[in-house]
This record gives C-alpha cells, structure tokens and sequence, in this order.
C-alpha cells in the first residue's frame, strides 16, 4: 500500500492505472468504512481510499476539533483489507478550492439544521475526484442524503466517475457504524439501538398504518428513551418529499440527538 501525500505525487503515480474506485473517509475507520473498500474491490482493478477531515462541511459549533483522529490505526486497517493507495492531503488541498453549491434536495433532512454542510461536502469531493480521477466512488447509504446529493451533483457536471452506494452496516445490537458512537456514553449506548428497533417497526407496519400515525407514535417512543428525533420522515427516496401512504417505495429516515450526540440512521424499502 502507497501513501500518496499531495497533487503532484497523485498525478504522477496514478496516471497509469485504469478502473480504479475510491473511497472517500474522514478517517477513524470501523467496519462500516471497511465494507466500502470491499465494494470496490468488487467494481475496480485498484482500490483508493483518502482521508482527510474536511472543515468545510463542519458548522459552526459542530464537533471539527473534537473528530476523532486515528491516522496510524486506519492505515493500518487500510493495508490489512487489501487498500492499494491512499491519499492523505494536508490542509493545502484548501487552497485556492472553488467552493461549489450543493443540489437543492441539500435543504430537506439535514440541510435545515446543517445548511453549509452538504455544500462542504461535494466541494471536497469535487476536488478529490479531480486529483485522483476514479473511475468509481463508493459512499455509505446511512448517510442516504449525502448519496443522492453527490449522485446528482456529478451527473449534472457530467463526471465520469459512477457513484455507487453501498449498504448500512450494524452493529451486532442494530446501531448503524458510526464514527460518532464513540462519543456516546456508556448509559446512552445501551439506549442507542432503540434507534434502529424503531425503524424496523415502522417498516413492518407501513402497510397497516398511515404514515402520520406511524410517526407520531414512533416520536413519543423515543421521547420516552431520551432520545430526540431532530426529524422522522418517510421520503420518496428519489425526491426526498413525503411519500404517500400507498407507496411501495420509501425511505425512513431519522436524525436523533442521543445526549449531546447526534445520529442518523435510514431503512429503504424497494
């Protein structure tokens, strides 16, 4: 495995490889990330990975300092599932960036409480796609919001590089990997998987309820464990407006604060 530090080197070691598939991260990697890199294996011929916490996606106020930062650990984690290259760019990579506007689906969900991050977001990944050129882009479907968006994004830029999603990965209790569930305390972890039990309820009685009924009630469930639903949604998974109560295709998606942790967490149905 090669660590790739800057443009320069990136342009010049990369230039002869085709059918190669990224894997953007911020780092602190769990087996949720790791199951991208498996994904790509399956899509390309050489597998990047890069990690680079990005500020432009952090609010004011959000949890920028306080990331968790395990470089040695996830290179190691990296090399261990096969990664061929990984792009580690300092904070130079900021210089001189065009800053980019997220699609308009970037407002619903998250959007209203993060309005920068999604902006943040493709403008990182739209510089990172130019240095190091993939030909496939893995991202996770927890953050199904992000994937739509970055989908969209490139397809109106006419990149050529074909996002692919990859599904959620729990933990053996439900709880979705996430880099934040570090942060929980140990009360709160023990509560946290009431989180994905929910979401599984309201999937299994989707066809027997209004989609009204099936939030409401799903809120005070959660107000009862402490836990506090900053939005519960059951979305066209194209669109992100509400579904319709006899759709077959929907997506529940949840943002939750979990003390002073938020979370998100969504299940699709086909």
């Amino acid at each position: 495995m090669e660590i790739i530090t800057n443009e320069k080197q990136a342009k010049e070691v990369l230039k002869d490889f085709n059918e190669t598939a990224l894997v953007p991260t911020m780092g602190n990697l769990h087996d949720g990330h790791l199951s991208l890199l498996s994904k790509a294996k399956e899509v390309g011929e050489i597998v990047l990975a890069s990690i680079y916490i990005n500020p432009l996606q952090f609010g004011v106020n959000e949890d920028f300092d306080n990331y968790p930062r395990t470089l040695d650990d996830d290179l190691l984690k990296l090399e261990k599932t096969g990664c061929d290259f990984v792009f580690c760019p300092s904070e130079d990579i900021l210089k001189n960036i065009k800053n980019y506007q997220a699609p308009d689906i970037s407002k619903k969900l998250c959007g209203k409480s993060r309005p920068t991050h999604f902006d943040g977001v493709v403008t990182i990944v739209r510089k990172l796609f130019e240095v190091l050129n993939p030909d496939y882009a893995i991202f996770g479907l927890k953050d199904y919001q992000q994937f739509l968006i970055i989908k969209k994004f490139f397809n109106e830029m006419n990149f050529h590089t074909k996002i692919i999603g990859s599904p959620i990965v729990r933990e053996s209790d439900g709880l979705a990997m996430s880099s934040r569930n570090n942060l929980l305390t140990s009360e709160n972890r023990k509560i946290a998987p009431k989180i994905y039990k929910q979401l599984a309820w309201i999937r299994d009685n989707i066809e027997n309820q209004s989609h009204s009924d099936l939030i409401l009630n799903s809120i005070e469930t959660f107000k009862e464990n402490n836990i506090h639903p900053e939005y519960l949604s059951i979305l066209n998974p194209d669109t992100l407006e509400d579904a319709k109560d006899d759709d077959l295709s929907v997506l529940i998606a949840i943002a939750v604060k979990l003390g002073n942790v938020r979370l998100i967490d969504n299940i699709l149905i086909n």
